[in-house]
């Protein structure tokens, strides 16, 4: 959820800079034009979403467990998911569509 919020709000910001750049200068020194040049950004995003996927037998106490067994299990696991994200060379390609933001998650996106 925070993700998809992020990418919104990044889709807003690429709109204000489109807008903006198109604006007579005139318009572009109004204060409403500064507030919005202020949010304006064109940046490039890749998102890598590591989410650590609950074992059928870690029940409610997965939340509270902090054993050192559990600890490690977890540190595996997403080292494990680090490891097999990288083997998809477009996670680490620079986004180029209309939104500029590029989302990745092996479970999603059906790659496990």
């Amino acid at each position: 959820m925070a993700t998809d919020q992020f990418k919104k709000q990044q889709l807003l910001r690429c709109a204000i800079a489109k807008l903006l750049a198109k604006m007579p200068k005139d318009l572009l020194q109004t204060p409403e034009a500064e507030m919005l040049a202020a949010e304006a950004d064109e940046k490039v995003y890749n998102v890598i979403q590591l989410i650590y996927r609950t074992k059928n037998y870690e029940g409610t106490s997965k939340d509270y467990q902090f054993s050192r067994r559990m600890m490690e299990e977890h540190w595996n696991s997403g080292y494990n998911a680090a490891v097999r994200t990288l083997r998809h060379p477009e996670v680490l390609e620079r986004p180029n569509g209309e939104d500029r933001f590029f989302t990745f998650d092996l479970a999603r996106d059906g790659r496990e």
